[in-house]
Order: C-alpha cells, then sequence, then structure tokens
C-alpha cells in the first residue's frame, strides 16, 4: 500500500511540473511598429478609418496557423504591442493594394518593420479651397496599372472629425449636388487636373448644420479587372476652419 502511495505522490508530482510549466508560459515580448509604403513614391498609403483598414498576418512555425488582423491608421502607419518573436508573413488581399506577401522576423522588445505595396490609385497634388460658397477640391489621379483599371470613381467626403472617409461621410451623393461631389473618369491619364466641390449654401446634411471645424477627404477608387472589392484610395486628411479661413494638412496620428 505503501508503495501504491509513493508511486501515486511522484506522479503527481512530475504532472504538477508540466503544469506549472505551462501556467508560467511567458506573455507576449515584443512590439512592432511601422508604416505601409508606396512602392513608387515611398511614401505612407492613405487608408480609411483603422476600423476598416488592416493588413493580415501569419506567425509561422504553428501546428494551427491563422491570420490575425493588426489595424491600420489613416495616415498608413500601424502599432501593435501584443506579439511574440518570431518569424511571420503578411500576406494580404483585399485592401486598397494589390495583393502582396512579405515575410519578416520578429525579435524580442521593439521592432520597427514597413510593408511595401502598390496602391490602386494615387491621389496627386490635393489641394481644397474655399471659393465663394464653395468647398473645391482640385487633384490628380493616376493608376498603377491602366490595363488592369484603365478607369476611376472619384468623390470628396466630409465629416466632423480626422476619421473621415467613405464609411465617415456627412457629404450625400444622392441628392443635392451628386455630379459636383463625385465623378466618374474614363481613361485616368494621371496629368488632368479634376475638380470636385460642394456649395456649402445648399448642402442640407448635418455637415453643415452647425459651426464647427471640417474635415475633408479626397477619394479615388480605380476599376476594371483587378480591385474587386471597389476600395478607395485617400488623400491625406485636411481640416477646414469653421469660418472656412484656413485649411490644413492633419498630421497628428500619435493620439490613439
Amino acid at each position: 500500500m505503501k508503495k501504491i502511495l509513493v508511486l501515486l505522490s511522484l506522479l503527481f508530482v512530475a504532472t504538477s511540473c508540466d503544469w506549472f510549466a505551462f501556467d508560467n508560459q511567458e506573455s507576449w515580448n515584443a512590439q512592432v511598429e511601422g508604416r505601409i509604403l508606396d512602392s513608387k513614391t515611398g511614401q505612407p498609403v492613405q487608408f480609411a478609418w483603422p476600423n476598416t483598414s488592416s493588413i493580415s498576418v501569419i506567425e509561422l512555425g504553428w501546428d494551427d496557423e491563422k491570420a490575425q488582423t493588426w489595424y491600420v491608421k489613416c495616415n498608413g502607419t500601424y502599432r501593435n504591442k501584443l506579439v511574440w518573436a518570431g518569424d511571420y508573413v503578411m500576406d494580404t488581399k483585399k485592401q486598397n493594394f494589390y495583393p502582396v506577401t512579405q515575410q519578416f522576423k520578429l525579435e524580442r522588445g521593439a521592432n520597427t518593420v514597413d510593408f511595401t505595396v502598390t496602391p490602386y490609385a494615387r491621389i496627386i497634388d490635393p489641394q481644397i479651397t474655399y471659393e465663394g460658397t464653395k468647398i473645391v477640391a482640385r487633384f490628380k489621379v493616376e493608376v498603377a496599372d491602366a490595363a488592369q483599371t484603365p478607369n476611376v470613381d472619384v468623390a470628396l467626403f466630409g465629416f466632423t472629425d480626422r476619421w473621415v472617409s467613405d464609411g465617415n461621410n456627412n457629404f450625400d451623393f444622392d441628392k443635392k449636388q451628386k455630379d459636383g461631389k463625385q465623378k466618374k473618369i474614363k481613361g485616368i491619364d494621371g496629368q488632368t487636373v479634376i475638380e470636385l466641390s460642394i456649395d456649402t449654401k445648399v448642402e442640407s446634411g448635418a455637415q453643415f448644420a452647425y459651426e464647427r471645424d471640417h474635415f475633408l477627404r479626397i477619394g479615388a477608387v480605380a476599376t476594371g479587372s483587378a480591385n474587386s472589392g471597389k476600395c478607395y484610395n485617400f488623400s491625406p486628411v485636411f481640416k477646414m476652419s469653421k469660418d472656412f479661413s484656413k485649411v490644413e494638412e492633419v498630421t497628428n496620428w500619435d493620439e490613439e
């Protein structure tokens, strides 16, 4: 009987050690931040608001490898403080750039990893002014591959904060001034200046119902055989003062 008790005690100690080892498994030991860069310009790609903008990342070496969602800020930067050191692959197919796969490695502690992508469209030299009673946007658009996406749909978006995008927009595209706020451009060449506008005295939406600052942004959807998800490429975000006298680009995206 004593031998049985001794054996059971030894078995309990052995299995307990395994349990303790599992319970003491190391937590996240790495952090990573970086940018999503345009392969042509080297500048960060502009995105919609973070809840809808992300890259798909897989940590390699597991029996059951699953994609993680890493969210991207409007200005094309990202940060993830809860990751493990190891080998990864960024494999993203449904965003506002052509599908891309890029392997990378994270070390313990802080890491910086930039990803290079090719956006479907680029908005060039965006300018937003206030003329008379109208907000006017002038810009050019080029596409990465005219054979696949020869045309673009462009639009001017407005919202009450810096998260302005196609998903956060107070300009009504179905009623007044529809043709001024959005256009379909065939045979895009990257050289023609495109103009969009909205009359603040005519627009009946919520954006101009109160005296406040206005956050504005230009969007372009390259259309054709690629970009099946019809994802927008964007200009930077611009802030127009409530009296329409001042326009400046929003550059502070460090605040969460």
